[in-house]
């Protein structure tokens, strides 16, 4: 687990990614706006939306050992948007039909960027729906 925090009054943001690299770009991205948290697995961000005040979680959709049943529920529960991810074809065309926002990898930073700005304005299950 990687804790990366940056205290300002936009709130933290959970990054549930089990890629590194693609974790490392998105708290980098992220860092200068917002306080972030990065875990790799449904039970760590499980976790961390228990003992935060997270405002926003984005969530790697292709996590090895699947997303946990109750993740996106207790997000829910708490009043946490969750902008979906992934890069698989397939998966994306599951998601694109949810009244969730998701991004499509690869992602330029200033979609995520922008994306994550929409989905916090918008507050709980915005429904919006980005693909950049």
């Amino acid at each position: 687990m990687k804790w990366g925090f940056l205290l300002t009054e936009k709130g933290l943001v959970l990054v549930v990614e089990d890629d590194p690299l693609v974790s490392d770009v998105i708290a980098a991205a992220l860092d200068d706006t917002y306080a972030t948290v990065v875990v790799e697995t449904s039970q760590d961000a499980l976790g961390v939306l228990s003992r935060d005040d997270v405002r926003l979680m984005l969530l790697d959709c292709t996590l090895p050992g699947g997303v946990s049943p109750d993740l996106l529920p207790e997000a829910d529960r708490r009043g946490a948007p969750v902008i979906l991810m992934s890069g698989d074809p397939e998966r994306i065309r599951k998601i694109s039909d949810l009244p969730r926002p998701f991004i499509r990898k690869p992602f330029t930073l200033a979609g995520l960027l922008d994306t994550v700005a929409t989905v916090l304005a918008a507050g709980p299950n915005p429904g919006v729906t980005t693909t950049r």
